[in-house]
């Protein structure tokens, strides 16, 4: 079934709406409990969040379940117009839904649990790692390549290839480190 530009126009925006009404109170918990961790990161969150609300699964969701629940109401007689009005006062999100109470939910363990510690910890490792295997694999190549001598020749092509396997061999190693302390948190 098809819709009128319009009413499309109408759902996307009731769509849009709903999305924002159901992180609303997961916001003001997820405000409060981020003030308590830290101020300055309150910022870079909120502007996270504030994108999420308009292209989340949610509004897609939102849309989707107007539309089949239109399409019913249109088979019944009824004409776009008072489909599209009975269908957003029908499903209107409501401030006690199973939905925002599970995300607020999700968002009060998060950050109830969130330690600042293990995300800088992660990151140097990954940072350290990705130098260490960078400069050994660098130097492996150029040594291997005949020192300096060849390396104006071919030896560059041994130095380079030895600092990107290092670089790899960094991140995989990184990437070992952050899953032992995201195993350590739990």
């Amino acid at each position: 079934m098809s819709f009128s530009n319009e009413t499309l126009r109408k759902i996307d925006q009731f769509a849009k709406e709903q999305a924002q009404h159901y992180l609303e109170e997961a916001e003001m918990t997820y405000l409060e409990k981020l003030r308590a961790k830290t101020n300055q990161t309150k910022h870079k969150i909120g502007r996270k969040l504030t994108r999420f609300k308009s292209s989340s699964d949610q509004a897609h969701e939102a849309r989707n379940d107007m539309i089949l629940y239109m399409s019913d109401l249109i088979s019944q007689g009824l004409s776009e117009e008072e489909a599209f009005e009975k269908a957003r006062d029908k499903l209107a999100a409501s401030g006690d839904s199973d939905f925002q109470a599970d995300l607020h939910e999700r968002f009060r363990q998060y950050y109830e649990n969130r330690d600042p510690a293990d995300y800088e910890a992660v990151g140097l490792f990954y940072g350290g790692f990705l130098f260490l295997g960078v400069a050994i694999g660098s130097l492996i190549g150029f040594l291997t390549s005949g020192g300096v001598p060849a390396f104006m020749q071919n030896g560059w092509i041994y130095t380079l290839i030895g600092t990107g396997v290092g670089a790899i061999i960094g991140i995989g190693l990184g990437e070992i480190s952050h899953a032992l302390i995201s195993m350590k948190r739990k």
